[in-house]
């Protein structure tokens, strides 16, 4: 587990005087060697402590209790009444924790499973440990999962093979929480193989979905294995990624990969993605309207959507929707243009991009369904309303997600003071609390050499470690062997800024001692690749959220402009490659929720709201180039520091 900050000033205001008495006493009896060791041991324990109480900081409890579930529920096999043959106390103890797991009741299960149960010597220990790693889970604590789920493989019980698979299953369900995806292949690919005839169904289905959530960069790492189940899987699902081809096509080469491998676990029991587009084969759209500002302010913003959208329209076989073009700029409100584009009698409409337009789009009751470029606060169910967007919110939750791999659930804001940063800083806040993710610091800095510095030294309570060191020599009358050092309470720095800023904050970072601690940004920091003639270690350890796009150099996008804001015309040029995408497939995900859709901005999603939402690439540079980052590098585990 991480640390928590080291020492309470409190803890601190207290000691100081008691270092003094100490040492007058002891060097009074020729101890100064060893009066200024204790000295220095007891200013080390206090070198963390967290000033910083400035309104905003987040400090949850532990756990914090959750209304719902967080992705599928564990089967209800793995966790199961115990035999009558266990004591009768702690079986029921142990019944009462599972009712209260199964009805969303995680703190109070958590609770209920008191030590006796994680401790006894009967048949309840582990599962009672196989419940815990779940519960833990729920309640966004995956490093206390998995410490759980490996006390619990070291028990007795954990040898036999029913037992093996119950940790299987937990262990998936645990990495699946973390959007640990390649993980989850690997183990359910297990799980396939061991599980008794007739209770693999399940499981087979989200080794599936698992597939479907890789990116392209797991999927090419994946391919290598000499499995030919999983082979077949990744074959299937690089069909359904297949942008070039249509619905049809798509069936036609299932259909012959079926006919050449009729054993593969997914021949005998069709995934439902294409049982459910079998069905959707007659409902491709006939005619698409695009209702974006076409001049003014936004014009270049939707000429790169515009071409994007025919670059995946022309790359796709026939047949082909029939497309129209309404500049909402040619008319005095959004109700007008949509009812122009309505007039053409469209299967689907995409846009407006305007926020302001896209919130009275939400009040205008669409009699054609509409896929708005943008998406407001608002989480309710509109008819014939969806979103999709390149909001930062997207990325955080990868971001928060990635960390979350290698057990990282402390973090620090950092950010510039303009406007869109500050944004951002506020969307990590919100999505923080929701991943129970403890922000030890917040800060935004002047746009300063000074300014950035004096923030670094902040959040990383440099001045403070200082201050003590200087109060001690104080007391003592010499000085003392020490060295200043940062708070060990910090797992990451969550940076809101771009590039060109960043580049001069990784060295302040290291200079004060934390070398160690990565930075994470949002995809805004790569608006712009880096400079000519810049120093590559001053951008290593940054992570930020990519789309594929950008990522991949073999992608069927073209580069729309050498500027330096090339990157920001690119995004928008695979929104509308995208848009075109889902103009196709929306209507598999209304009718199958857990649909996921490998596309040019991401792995796409659908929530219950109708907003698409994407899981982007985590990237890094490395000698200048984009390289794909791997959590457990990058999080060095601290250890926890007795006070």
């Amino acid at each position: 587990m991480y640390s928590d900050p080291l020492a309470s000033s409190e803890l601190c205001d207290t000691m100081l005087p008691l270092l003094s008495v100490i040492y007058k006493l002891m060097s009074l009896i020729n101890y100064r060697i060893i009066s200024l060791t204790v000295c220095t041991f007891l200013l080390s324990a206090c070198s963390s402590v967290n000033l910083n109480t400035q309104p905003g900081y987040y400090s949850p409890d532990a756990y914090s209790q959750k209304g719902e579930t967080k992705g599928d529920e564990l089967p209800p096999s793995i966790y199961h009444p115990l035999p009558t043959k266990a004591p009768k106390e702690l079986a029921d103890s142990y019944n009462k924790a599972l009712q209260l797991y199964r009805d969303g009741q995680f703190l109070l299960a958590r609770d209920a499973l008191t030590d006796k149960l994680l401790d006894t010597q009967s048949i309840i220990r582990f599962k009672a440990h196989l419940l815990a790693a779940a519960i833990a889970s729920e309640l966004d604590d995956p490093s206390k999962a998995m410490d759980m789920l490996n006390q619990a493989s070291k028990l007795p019980a954990a040898d036999s093979p029913d037992n093996q698979n119950l940790l299987n299953k937990t262990k998936a369900t645990i990495l699946e929480h973390t959007n640990n995806w390649p993980e989850v292949v690997k183990v359910r690919l297990d799980l396939l193989e061991h599980l008794p005839k007739g209770e693999g169904q399940e499981n087979e289905a989200k080794l599936w979905r698992a597939v479907q959530n890789l990116t392209e960069a797991e999927m090419a790492e994946l391919s290598q294995t000499d499995s030919p189940v999983l082979k077949g899987f990744l074959t299937i699902s690089g069909i359904l990624r297949n942008q070039s081809l249509s619905i049809e096509q798509q069936l036609k080469a299932f259909k012959a990969w079926q006919q050449a491998h009729p054993d593969h676990p997914a021949a005998i029991d069709v995934p439902q993605d294409f049982r459910v587009i079998a069905n959707l084969n007659d409902m491709a759209p006939k005619k698409i309207v695009l209702m974006l500002p076409m001049t003014g302010k936004l014009e270049s913003a939707s000429q790169a959507i515009v071409n994007g959208f025919f670059s995946a329209y022309y790359h796709q076989k026939q047949p082909r929707a029939q497309i129209a073009v309404v500049n909402t700029d040619n008319y005095k409100n959004i109700a007008e243009a949509l009812k122009a584009a309505d007039a053409q009698n469209p299967d689907v409409i995409i846009g407006p991009l305007k926020k302001s337009n896209v919130t009275e789009i939400n009040r205008l009751s669409p009699q054609h369904p509409v896929i708005a470029l943008n998406q407001v606060t608002d989480n309710q169910r509109i008819p014939n309303v969806y979103h999709f967007s390149l909001n930062a919110e997207d990325d955080i939750n990868e971001l928060i997600s990635f960390a979350k791999q290698a057990g990282a659930t402390r973090a620090a804001i950092l950010s510039s003071q303009d406007t869109w940063a500050l944004r951002q800083s506020d969307e990590f806040r919100k999505a923080a609390k929701q991943a129970n993710i403890t922000i030890t610091g917040d800060l935004s800095y002047q746009d300063t050499s000074k300014g950035r510095q004096q923030a670094v030294q902040k959040l990383l309570l440099i001045n403070e470690s200082k201050s003590r060191i200087y109060t001690i020599q104080k007391w003592i009358g010499e000085q003392v062997d020490t060295e200043v050092r940062p708070r060990q309470d910090l797992n990451y720095i969550f940076y809101a800024g771009k590039l060109s800023d960043a580049k001069q904050i990784r060295p302040l970072l290291d200079f004060y001692f934390a070398s160690d601690v990565p930075m994470l940004a949002s995809s805004t920091l790569n608006d712009s690749p880096p400079e000519q003639g810049i120093n590559y270690n001053d951008i290593e350890r940054i992570l930020f959220a990519e789309i594929p796009a950008i990522v991949n150099k073999d992608s069927a996008l073209k580069d729309v402009s050498s500027g330096r804001d090339s990157n920001i015309l690119r995004r928008l040029q695979a929104l509308g490659a995208d848009a075109y995408l889902l103009a196709n497939r929306y209507p598999l995900f209304v009718q199958l929720p857990t649909t996921r859709l490998s596309a040019n901005t991401g792995i796409i999603t659908m929530d219950q709201y109708g907003t698409f939402h994407r899981r982007p690439e985590i990237m890094t540079y490395r000698n200048g180039q984009l390289v794909h980052a791997v959590s457990t590098q990058f999080f060095p585990k601290k250890e926890e520091t007795e006070q």
